[in-house]
């Protein structure tokens, strides 16, 4: 009987540890993707950030060709 006991208590603390770990992971999941999105929101930024740049530049240098032109 005292080896049915030991073996269930046993059983019990592992099944106890699963659900911590499951409830774990869990967490740990909801941050990765929170800062998952963070980091593709600040790319997406910078993207854009970039695309504008390099607009201005375009422009700039569209405009000073035309303008030679008319030189």
């Amino acid at each position: 009987m005292y080896c049915d006991e030991v073996l269930w208590q046993k059983k019990m603390r592992i099944q106890k540890e699963r659900w911590y770990q499951r409830g774990r992971n869990k967490e740990i999941k909801q941050e990765l993707d929170v800062l998952t999105a963070t980091v593709n929101a600040q790319q997406a930024l910078e993207r854009e950030e970039n695309i504008r740049c390099n607009d201005d530049i375009l422009n700039r240098t569209s405009a000073t060709f035309i303008q030679s032109c008319w030189r």
